[in-house]
């Protein structure tokens, strides 16, 4: 049986088929709803670029916010000596912001939420201590927060997308 392949999202049809089993390009179509549904395919496509520019952003913040804690670790030297379960604690947030920045292509999913729930987490255990310690840095937090949950919108956006046009 012959097939043809789909100019929008190039997938196989059958070639008695009138639309794209997958993405419903109009093949008996007029030549204007053909490149409609082209440029709006194309348009919607975007969001796999989006994504990617999403992650890398969210790897290069990820990296800074290590190196905001590494520099408060560092400023804070003295008293981090003194106490034993600050110093470990700092420690292992900078190993698993700097782990997560690494791996985030690997499992984009993943390696968002981990470092999302952790500073969640400790912005709101700094809150209930002291609650002056959440307009400290308020801009920083935001951005970081903001952009590891656009990362994780974009990237289940483009998973999606990519599912269902097969790409």
């Amino acid at each position: 049986m012959e097939s043809k392949i789909c100019p929008a999202c190039k997938n196989e049809n059958l070639s008695r088929a009138d639309n794209c089993q997958i993405c419903e390009f109009p093949f008996t179509g007029s030549e204007k709803e053909k490149s409609l549904h082209i440029g709006k395919f194309i348009s919607d496509k975007g969001i796999i670029i989006d994504s990617e520019d999403s992650l890398n952003k969210s790897r290069n913040l990820l990296f800074l916010a290590a190196g905001f804690y590494i520099l408060g670790a560092i400023i804070n030297y003295s008293l981090l000596l003194n106490n034993l379960f600050a110093l470990v604690f700092n420690v292992v947030v900078i190993l698993i912001i700097v782990v997560s920045g690494v791996l985030l292509k690997k499992s984009p999913l993943i390696f968002l939420s981990i470092p999302l729930i952790l500073l969640i987490t400790i912005y709101a255990i700094n809150y209930l201590a002291d609650p002056n310690t959440l307009i400290n840095g308020i801009i920083f937090k935001m951005i970081i927060l903001g952009s590891l949950g656009y990362s994780i919108y974009n990237y289940l956006a483009s998973k999606k997308f990519k599912k269902k046009y097969n790409l």
